[in-house]
């Protein structure tokens, strides 16, 4: 066979590269086009917002201006109400269930029973799955992460990112007093807000912002206040003066209704013994009474007040693209916080006030300002939102659904999303009602239209029997796959 010539070799290649042109064209513009996007991810924040109106006292003029920008999602949860289990899941796209990752700590509590606490119980779980920042770098993007984004430095130990900021340590001592909440937390302290944390980490991430380049960006941002500890500079407490503060709304018999195993969830607090035979609950109660309780809730107010004060920041840089992109911005908390509703402070139960999430989305061309959805949606389904927000293929292993749709049409509707303390404790949330299902078979039932506090069990109420039979069968089939 005649070997070909050197003219007639240059001859294909020419006329292939000629062939792959409008490719090589088509891919540049599409990368050109793409937003950048940005992830912010707050911790320990509920609907503690002005925005949704957790707390009638809360300040927060800068996330209730990105919430008014976009979409506010008023129905959103997280997957595992635990920091560690939360950030897994949504950075994986994946329920607890297939990343095996329930709680904090694989200590069982003592009113658990039998359920696994660690380890993949889904049959179907995916194999080999990977966060959304490997996935945007290998589609083209520059990733930077910054913050408490992951559970400890996950992010930067798989290498999936350009650009790592670890979580600055707080400040610490130099409080205005000698004040200590019942975790011994000092408040109120006399720091410069230049030296805290947070604002730490949005300089950090405005300077990221800024700089130029080709490639589109992805930006994951991640907030630590409002966790503990409760303290922040005192300009923010004084804010919120003690004798004004309002508790939540509370009644003396909600537990009443619970089965027993919801009432022992109650009283827990994530698996610590802290101050048996009292609860946190009933610990503050105990070392000051109800001006003990508006401490604590002036404390959180005060950081909330903070942590807006510093993603407001952050928000305003973002106003102006140096790469000349349109930019997406989707905000949310990795879980909620009770703050002695039914009696229970913290996250790790799975009542509506330790899921419900703020989650605001602004997406340009696509979101109308102002605009307010209740559909049922959840943590798991960020990633595959994200990606189709950057207009990039979606992976395979992905468990959660795009909530592009409910962007798109205002009249779209989700039927249900799923929670989990534990493979066997697990919320079915639709539009209007939460069932909970625990372990050992006992159940609640609410209906959020006429008792958002959830004061009134009805899992034992026959007119609600249709309701709880396709919510139980729903859950159970759930938990099978």
């Amino acid at each position: 066979m005649q070997s070909l010539s050197t003219c007639s070799l240059m001859r294909l290649l020419s006329f292939g590269l000629v062939l792959l042109a409008p490719v090589i064209s088509s891919l540049q513009a599409v990368e050109e086009d793409r937003p950048d996007v940005v992830f912010i991810i707050v911790d320990d924040l509920n609907d503690w917002i002005g925005a949704m109106g957790g707390h009638p006292q809360s300040k927060t003029p800068n996330l209730d201006a990105l919430a008014e920008e976009g979409v506010l999602f008023t129905n959103a949860h997280c997957n595992a109400p635990q920091c560690g289990p939360s950030r897994t899941s949504f950075l994986h796209g994946l329920y607890p269930k297939s990343t095996g990752k329930y709680f904090n700590s694989a200590r069982r509590p003592a009113f658990f029973g039998n359920q696994p606490m660690q380890g993949i119980t889904s049959k179907n779980a995916p194999p080999n799955p990977f966060i959304f920042h490997k996935h945007f770098k290998q589609n083209g993007y520059r990733v930077v992460s910054g913050g408490k984004v992951a559970h400890g430095n996950a992010i930067k130990q798989k290498g999936d990112v350009d650009e790592y900021f670890t979580r600055p340590r707080d400040v610490r001592g130099n409080f205005t007093d000698d004040k200590a909440n019942v975790w011994g937390e000092g408040g109120p302290h006399n720091h410069p807000e230049e030296e805290t944390g947070d604002y730490k980490v949005a300089q950090w991430a405005i300077g990221e912002w800024e700089k130029a380049g080709d490639k589109p960006l992805m930006m994951t941002v991640g907030f630590y206040r409002p966790h503990r500890p409760f303290n922040a500079p005192k300009a923010y407490f004084e804010k919120f003066p003690l004798e004004s503060i309002q508790l939540p709304e509370v009644r003396a018999d909600d537990l009443d209704d619970l089965p027993p195993y919801g009432k022992a969830l109650a009283r827990s607090n994530a698996h610590k013994d802290l101050f048996n035979p009292r609860t946190v609950h009933e610990q503050i109660l105990h070392v000051g009474g109800e001006e003990e309780w508006k401490y604590m809730i002036q404390s959180y107010l005060a950081c909330i007040n903070y942590v807006d004060t510093q993603i407001g920041l952050f928000l305003e840089a973002l106003k102006e693209n140096p790469r000349k992109r349109e930019t997406v911005i989707v905000l949310t908390s990795d879980h909620g916080w009770n703050l002695g509703e039914k009696t229970h402070w913290c996250k790790a139960a799975i009542w509506r006030n330790t899921t419900r999430v703020p989650f605001m989305v602004v997406l340009p061309g696509v979101t109308k300002a102002g605009t307010r959805n209740n559909q049922p949606i959840s943590h798991v389904d960020i990633y595959p939102s994200l990606c189709d927000f950057a207009g990039i293929p979606k992976p395979s292993h992905l468990e959660g659904r795009s909530i592009l749709p409910l962007l798109k049409d205002s009249k779209a509707k989700r039927k249900v999303a799923f929670l989990s303390y534990g493979p066997e404790n697990t919320v079915a949330q639709t539009e209007r009602y939460r069932y909970l299902r625990y372990e050992d078979g006992s159940e609640e039932l609410y209906d959020h239209k006429n008792d958002p506090h959830e004061w009134k069990n009805l899992s034992g109420n026959t007119e609600y029997l249709a309701i709880k039979k396709e919510l139980r069968s729903r859950v159970l089939s759930f938990q099978r796959d």
